[in-house]
């Protein structure tokens, strides 16, 4: 999730209805069938139009900037952004993206496997307050203090039998740039993998679902003022469960 505080985001190549009730999986079921419907959106956000390569290609130089930065603690780097955006591609992700007046949304439905335990090795314990020092791009000597708060499993992804593991976050990222202004900013994030139906044991055929919300960094300034979250924390938690439920047609 650090790469991500990196990135500009937002593709959207597409949706399924996302409204009917959650029930085994249709073995004709494709990424773009188990997107969040359009309706689910939360209110003022409007879907945006991008390819899955345009997503891939956007998270590329974030990544390789943040594998070339100093993190600490150095155990606390983060892995899985990389390692999946490799393994995306139209074939087998969907990608539902969208935008109010000062957020951007972004889920992503792949048949691709994201290692969530990496995830949160990275993003608690003693890695939930994490600072990055960016050696390379237009960020270059940008000094980045990432806060994570793990955030509760929502109720229905509690009960739900054919999820096999995940992980809510909130991050609150105070940038510092070279001439000692700084931003901040507030992001979620929210990673799961599901299985076809209960009786499935084989973690190979489990989708990932990936849904991030990332507020407007605040105006750089000496102190920085505290950016508004996009939405509350409840909030995410709620709307991630309607991601969990659409991908579990």
């Amino acid at each position: 999730m650090a790469a991500a505080a990196l990135m500009s985001t937002a593709s959207l190549v597409g949706c399924g209805d996302g409204g009917a009730p959650a029930g085994p999986a249709s073995v004709a079921a494709v990424p773009a069938d188990l997107l969040l419907a359009t309706g689910r959106l939360p209110a003022g956000f409007a879907p945006v139009q991008l390819s899955v390569s345009d997503l891939v290609e956007g998270n590329r130089e974030p990544i390789e900037a943040a594998a070339e930065a100093d993190v600490s603690p150095p155990d606390c780097r983060p892995t899985a952004d990389a390692e999946l955006n490799p393994e995306i591609d139209a074939a087998n992700s969907a990608v539902l993206a969208a935008r109010s007046s000062a957020a951007s949304l972004v889920e992503l439905v792949t048949t691709a496997q994201r290692d969530i335990s990496a995830d949160i090795a990275t993003s608690t314990g003693r890695c939930a307050t994490t600072t990055t020092v960016i050696g390379t791009g237009n960020l270059r000597g940008a000094r980045i203090v990432t806060r994570y708060t793990e955030l509760p499993t929502p109720p229905q992804a509690r009960e739900s039998d054919r999820l096999r593991q995940s992980v809510l976050l909130r991050s609150d990222v105070t940038t510092t740039l070279p001439d000692g202004t700084a931003t901040t900013q507030v992001g979620f994030a929210g990673y799961a993998l599901l299985v076809p139906d209960s009786d499935t044991t084989d973690s190979g055929a489990a989708v990932t679902v990936q849904l991030t919300v990332s507020g407007e960094s605040t105006a750089a300034s000496d102190p920085p003022t505290d950016a508004r979250p996009p939405m509350t924390d409840a909030a995410f938690g709620a709307l991630f469960d309607d991601a969990l439920s659409a991908a579990s047609r």
